[in-house]
C-alpha cells in the first residue's frame, strides 16, 4: 500500500471515530421522555436545606415544594421517581456528570447558566428578602453598608446581592441556606438574604422572637433545568408546567408550603 493511500486511510478512520464520538456526545446529552420511560423510573434533583423548598422530615424522607412538584412529575410520566437532594452550588453539576436526568431545584434561568444547561418556563418564584435580628433597622440595601451578609454561595441571592449592594457591604458566603440561617442565630453575621418563603419559615420556627424579615430586594422565578440538547424533555416539561398551573396542582403546592397563592409566573 502505497504511502499516500494509507494515510488516505487512517484519515478517514479517523474521521469515522470522530464522528462517532460526537454523536454519542450528542446522544448522550440530547435525552427524551423515550429514554425515561425505556429506563423506567425518573431522577429528579431537588433543592435541600432550603425549606420550604427542600429539607427532611424527622424520618428523615425529603420533603418540600420542590419534592412534591417531583412526584408530581413522576405521576404524570407514570414512572416511579428517585429524588436526590442536592445543595445549591451541586445542582448544575450533578445535571451534567447524569447523576440526575433532570432539576426541579429552585434554579433561576440566567443568561450566564443558559451556556451551559436548558431551563423550561417558570414553576414557581419567591421575593429574595433580607433577614436580620430584630433590633436592627435594616430599611434598605444602603443600611447594609460596612455591614456583613451571608447568602449561600453560587445562589441567586449571591448574584443578586453582588449586583446590587451597595460598596462597602461585605458577603459572607456559605455552603447552603441552612448554614446561611445557623450564622445569623449564632452571631456570625449581621443580616442574611434568603427567598421570603424560607425566611418567614425560618422566623416561625427557629427565630421568633429573634429575627424577622426587613425587606425584599429582589424577584426570581424559578424554573426546571435539563441538559443542554434536550429539547424533547424541555418541552414536555412546559407542558407539564401549564397543564398543572391551569387544573390548578401547582396552586396548591404553593399554598400548601408558602402559605399564598401561586405567583404570577413569567413564561418566555
Amino acid at each position: 500500500m502505497s504511502i499516500k493511500k494509507l494515510f488516505s486511510t487512517k484519515l478517514a478512520a479517523l474521521t469515522l471515530v470522530a464522528a462517532c464520538a460526537a454523536s454519542a456526545a450528542v446522544s448522550a446529552s440530547a435525552q427524551t421522555v423515550a429514554d425515561l420511560i425505556k429506563k423506567g423510573k425518573v431522577t429528579i434533583g431537588v433543592v435541600s436545606g432550603t425549606p420550604p423548598f427542600g429539607s427532611v422530615d424527622a424520618k428523615g424522607e425529603p420533603i418540600g415544594y420542590d419534592v412534591d412538584v417531583a412526584n408530581l412529575i413522576g405521576k404524570y410520566l407514570g414512572l416511579p421517581v428517585e429524588i436526590v437532594p442536592l445543595v445549591p452550588p451541586a445542582r448544575i453539576p450533578a445535571l451534567e456528570s447524569g447523576k440526575v436526568d433532570f432539576l426541579a431545584a429552585t434554579l433561576a434561568p440566567t443568561p450566564e447558566r443558559a451556556k451551559a444547561v436548558m431551563f423550561t418556563i417558570p414553576y414557581s418564584a419567591f421575593e429574595l428578602s433580607i433577614v436580620g435580628p430584630v433590633a436592627s433597622k435594616f430599611k434598605n440595601l444602603n443600611d447594609l453598608v460596612k455591614k456583613k451578609v451571608g447568602v449561600s454561595r453560587g445562589s441567586t441571592n449571591d448574584t443578586a446581592l453582588t449586583r446590587l449592594a451597595p460598596a462597602g457591604t461585605v458577603l459572607v458566603r456559605f455552603e447552603d441556606d441552612s448554614t446561611v440561617t445557623q450564622a445569623l442565630l449564632s452571631g456570625q453575621v449581621d443580616a442574611i438574604s434568603i427567598p421570603n418563603t424560607m425566611a418567614n419559615e425560618i422566623v416561625k420556627t427557629r427565630g421568633a422572637g429573634k429575627i424577622d424579615v426587613k425587606f425584599p430586594y429582589s424577584l426570581q422565578p424559578n424554573s426546571m433545568t435539563v441538559r443542554k440538547g434536550a429539547f424533547d424533555l424541555q418541552q414536555w416539561l412546559n407542558n407539564f408546567i401549564y397543564y398543572v398551573k391551569l387544573n390548578g396542582e401547582l396552586d396548591a403546592i404553593a399554598r400548601k408550603w408558602s402559605g399564598s397563592p401561586l405567583p404570577n409566573l413569567p413564561v418566555f
